[in-house]
C-alpha cells in the first residue's frame, strides 16, 4: 500500500470517524498498578512512561476528540461488566496496548474478553496474539510453511545429536515468549565446542534470565529490519523496510531498548530494492499464514549477501514517537503521526465489516 491509497483509505474514513467512541486501554508507569498488588505484573519496562503515552493519547484525541481511558485490564472489564445495559457496542472501538501479567497469554486477555462482548478491537485475536508471544512455537510453523527463519531449539531440548546441529556456531539466547530485549545483552550471543560446556552456559542464563527454558537461536549476522503489515479487506499490505541502527551494537539489548539507543532509517539504502520486496513478500505470507487480523510488526536480519532471516514478530507492536512504525509514516511516507492510529481505525472497521470474527453460535455477536 502506497501514500496515495493510505491518502484515500483515511479520506473515506474521515467522515464517519465521528461516529465511533474510542477507547484506549494502556499500561502505564506511576499510575495504578500499586492498586492491584493481587496482579503479577509484567516488567515495568514495558509499559509505556507518561510521556510516550500522552503522545499516543494526544493523537487519538486529536482524530477522534473524546476517548475513555483505561489504564489496566482490570480496570476496563469492570467498567464493562458494570454497564453492559447501556454501552452501544456497535459504535466503541478499542485501542488495546496492555501487556501487563506472564507467560504467552499476557496479551490475550483483551480480545478474549473483547470477542465474548461484540467490542471492536484494533489487534488479533486471543489465539493469534497468543501463539505470537511463543517464539519456538511460530518458528517452527513458520519453517514447516518455507518461511526462511533461522535454526531454533529450545534448551529443554537439546541432546547430544541436537546438539552437533549447532556446534561451532554462533548462537543467541532469547526469552521464549517475553519480549526478546528482556534480560538480552552481548554475552548471550556464544559459540560453544561441546555438549558439556553448553549445559553449563545454559544453567548461567537460566539465572541470569529467570527462566527454566530459553530460546536457543542460531546467531545472523548483519542488518536488522522492521516490516509494518496490515490488512484490510482480507488483503495484506506490506511497508518498505525500516532499519534498525543499533549504537555500539550489534543486538538491542536490554540497556539499548529502554534508552532507545538506536536510530532508523530505509533498508533500501543498504540492499537492494529487489531484497527489500523479497522482505516484503515473506511479512506479508507470514502474516497470512498466521492469520493476521489488522496489523502486525515483523522483524528480519539480513546479511551482507541480502539473504534474509525472520527472527520475531511484533502482534501489537510499540507505535510510540521512538518506533520504527512512526518513522515510517512521518519520515519516509510524509504523513502526519496520528495518521498510524486513524489508518488502525480505519482498518478495524473495514475488516469488522469485511469478516465478523466474534460470533455466538447463532451466527452474532453476543448480546450484552
Amino acid at each position: 500500500m502506497n501514500r496515495h491509497e493510505i491518502i484515500k483509505l483515511l479520506d473515506c474514513f474521515e467522515p464517519q470517524k465521528f461516529n465511533y467512541t474510542i477507547w484506549i486501554l494502556a499500561n502505564v508507569n506511576d499510575t495504578i498498578q500499586n492498586e492491584e498488588s493481587f496482579i503479577h505484573h509484567a516488567n515495568f519496562s514495558e509499559f509505556f512512561s507518561k510521556a510516550e503515552f500522552a503522545c499516543i493519547a494526544s493523537a487519538i484525541t486529536e482524530l477522534f476528540g473524546y476517548v475513555r481511558i483505561f489504564y489496566s485490564e482490570t480496570e476496563f472489564m469492570q467498567y464493562v461488566l458494570g454497564n453492559t445495559k447501556t454501552l452501544s457496542k456497535e459504535d466503541i472501538i478499542v485501542f488495546n496496548f496492555t501487556r501487563d501479567g506472564f507467560l504467552e497469554g499476557k496479551k490475550s486477555l483483551i480480545p478474549a474478553f473483547c470477542d465474548l462482548y461484540g467490542l471492536k478491537y484494533v489487534s488479533s485475536n486471543a489465539f493469534v496474539i497468543s501463539l505470537l508471544r511463543n517464539k519456538f512455537v511460530y518458528t517452527q510453523f513458520l519453517s514447516s510453511l518455507n518461511i526462511k527463519v533461522p535454526f531454533t531449539t529450545c534448551s529443554k531440548m537439546i541432546t547430544n545429536d541436537l546438539f552437533n546441529k549447532i556446534k561451532d556456531k554462533d548462537l543467541i539466547i532469547k526469552n521464549i515468549f517475553e519480549s526478546a530485549s528482556i534480560g538480552l545483552d552481548e554475552t548471550n550471543i556464544i559459540n560453544v565446542a561441546d555438549y558439556d560446556t553448553m549445559n553449563s552456559e545454559m544453567e548461567k542464563f537460566y539465572s541470569k534470565m529467570q527462566s527454566d527454558n530459553l530460546l536457543i537461536q542460531e546467531y545472523i549476522h548483519g542488518n536488522e529490519c522492521e516490516v509494518f503489515v496490515i490488512r484490510c479487506g482480507g488483503k495484506l499490505y506490506s511497508f518498505p523496510p525500516i532499519s534498525v541502527n543499533i549504537n555500539n551494537s550489534s543486538i538491542i539489548t536490554t540497556r539499548i531498548s529502554d534508552e532507545y539507543d538506536y536510530t532508523f532509517s530505509p533498508l533500501y539504502e543498504c540492499f537492494s530494492r529487489q531484497i527489500c520486496n523479497s522482505i516484503q513478500k515473506s511479512a506479508e505470507k507470514a502474516a497470512d499464514l498466521l492469520n493476521i487480523k489488522n496489523y502486525a510488526r515483523f522483524d528480519y536480519r539480513v546479511r551482507k549477501n541480502g539473504e534474509f532471516f525472520l527472527i520475531d514478530i511484533a502482534g501489537s507492536p510499540y507505535l510510540t514517537r521512538h518506533s520504527s512504525v512512526e518513522y515510517l509514516f512521518t519520515q519516509l511516507l510524509g504523513l502526519k503521526y496520528s495518521d498510524i492510529f486513524l489508518l488502525i481505525a480505519a482498518i478495524t472497521v473495514t475488516n469488522y465489516s469485511h469478516e465478523v470474527n466474534c460470533k455466538s453460535d447463532n451466527g452474532k455477536p453476543l448480546e450484552m
